[in-house]
């Protein structure tokens, strides 16, 4: 039986979701049925269809109490809405149902997996937090995921005692080859007294099942005495090559500069990383891979401005694809950010196929978006020019380019602008000499209180620097030498700003392939 809140929700979301403009939404990202959306959820596939849950506020373009948004697709790409899965309905998540993952279990159920974010009287901190337990939503043959009547499953008595019951979420499901299921949950350090910080940082916990409904005690799988933030969000585990990778989302970690001056390779802030190592099913242990100190290894996923707690799928035919948040979490509710009035907030990065090459995390948009381009432009060498060079043809909001450039020693930087008129644009411009790329939307129209740019180290290629660049509207992922390097950034410059433009300061030339982006294949 649907609550009343759910079902207000849903009508809600059909009413307000019509009301939307098609031109409002991206071509190739997903966007919320209406309102807020954050990170994507319990990303799977059943039943023949990939399933896409996501957090959602479907009252406002803010951020609410959180609801799972829900959508399908066929290839990833092109997503139908669904009714909103999940609202917050219940004593243990009456202040919002946050992230997780699913699974299809044994019986053939499919199963979601949550955080349920309860009580805040009790926080010792004084904060207002909430009660953070796990709890289960399980399918039923009327098509509705109903709550598990044991709910929460997992709740503050399984949490070691120096844990923080008001920071334990986002648990992430898999099956073993064993039959039994394992998750990964976060949780954080607690404070030794009211109002103080967290003294450690971060667990991440290990618990087993046999059924992936009663869960056992337990144990530290993962632990980080605050050398990478605080507290580890919506952990990510999963094989790949002869390894396995775990991706978090670290908050408040330390800015860490790059290699070259002036680069970052970590900003201030929220951030989401990746730790390669091997792992035991037999004895649930996993020995990262160590730096020239001995100590883990740790990478950052996406080197841009917009990207955080993605999520990955293993799909029908045996590829691991990654689908991430595309916002900053610490300015997204920022009062002068984004397009509000279009009655939607928020969107995912395109699907990105991952794969290692020297223990390196390379991705890639998934082969499925190439059956959406159109209009192929090639253009073999073109010379650049000291000044900002329209390329024939090569225009528009929603275009997957394929650029390769080479550069001679007299060039001094070379780049392009996108989205651009006589008075905006997003630019991003390479140093070949000191092997840098800074994306920056300063002209862009945002608020200048949002942060604007960043300057990243890429691998020395002797001048030559391979691009993907695929824009969206609002939106452009700049793949770096094969998916070495990701640059992810939203910018909400008026439509009409269509321009694309090539520049050099010094000798350097370019190969361009380009196509349109078409919403309907």
């Amino acid at each position: 039986m649907v609550s009343k809140e759910l079902a207000q929700a849903r009508e809600h979301e059909a009413a307000a979701g019509a009301a939307v403009q098609e031109e409002d939404r991206p071509v190739c990202h997903f966007t919320a049925r209406t309102g807020w959306l954050n990170d994507p959820n319990g990303l799977s596939f059943y039943n023949g269809t990939y399933h896409l849950f996501y957090q959602y506020h479907p009252y406002s373009t803010y951020w609410g109490p959180m609801h799972w948004g829900h959508a399908v697709s066929r290839d990833l790409i092109k997503w139908k809405y669904l009714p909103a899965a999940m609202s917050p309905d219940t004593e243990y998540d009456k202040s919002g149902c946050f992230s997780g993952s699913a699974l299809t279990l044994e019986d053939g159920r499919h199963m979601l997996m949550y955080t349920s974010c309860g009580d805040s009287s009790e926080d010792p901190t004084g904060k207002g937090r909430w009660l953070q337990t796990q709890s289960l939503a399980i399918l039923g043959d009327d098509g509705e995921y109903v709550k598990y009547e044991g709910n929460p499953v997992i709740s503050e008595k399984d949490l070691p005692e120096d844990a923080d019951p008001y920071e334990f979420r986002d648990p992430f499901i898999w099956k073993g080859k064993d039959g039994t299921y394992r998750v990964l949950v976060a949780a954080a350090r607690a404070a030794e007294a009211a109002g103080e910080e967290p003294e450690g940082g971060t667990y991440i916990l290990m618990y087993r099942s046999s059924d992936g409904i009663h869960w056992g005690d337990g144990k530290v799988f993962f632990e980080d005495d605050r050398r990478i933030g605080v507290m580890w969000e919506c952990p990510n585990f999963f094989p790949l090559g002869d390894r396995h990778v775990l991706i978090a989302s670290p908050m408040d970690m330390k800015a860490e500069e790059g290699e070259a001056v002036g680069s970052i390779r970590f900003p201030q802030g929220n951030n989401v990383c990746y730790i390669t190592g091997r792992y035991s099913e037999d004895s649930d242990t996993f020995v990262p891979d160590t730096d020239r100190a001995g100590r883990y290894r740790y990478e950052p996923v996406d080197s841009g401005l917009d990207f955080y707690a993605p999520q990955v799928l293993h799909t029908i035919d045996g590829r691991r694809v990654m689908i991430g948040w595309m916002q900053d979490p610490s300015v997204g509710n920022t009062e002068s950010n984004g397009r509000r009035q279009s009655g939607i907030f928020g969107q995912m990065t395109v699907p990105r196929e991952l794969s290692l090459r020297d223990n390196r995390l390379i991705q890639w948009p998934v082969s499925e978006l190439e059956e959406y381009r159109t209009d192929e432009s090639v253009w073999p060498p073109i010379t650049m020019a000291p000044v900002w060079l329209r390329v024939p043809g090569i225009e528009g909001r929603a275009m997957d380019l394929e650029i390769d450039i080479r550069t001679k020693r007299s060039c001094k930087g070379c780049g392009m602008r996108f989205a651009a008129d006589e008075e905006h644009y997003t630019q991003l411009w390479y140093d070949p000499a000191k092997s840098v790329i800074t994306i920056d939307r300063s002209h862009s129209g945002q608020d200048e209180s949002i942060p604007s740019k960043r300057t990243v180290k890429v691998s020395e290629r002797k001048g030559r620097l391979s691009l993907r660049v695929i824009l969206d509207k609002w939106s452009a992922e700049i793949f770096i030498n094969g998916g070495e390097q990701v640059i992810s950034v939203t910018y909400y410059t008026d439509l009409s700003a269509e321009g694309i433009r090539f520049r050099a300061e010094g000798e350097a030339e370019m190969d361009i392939t380009a196509y349109k982006l078409a919403a309907d294949r």
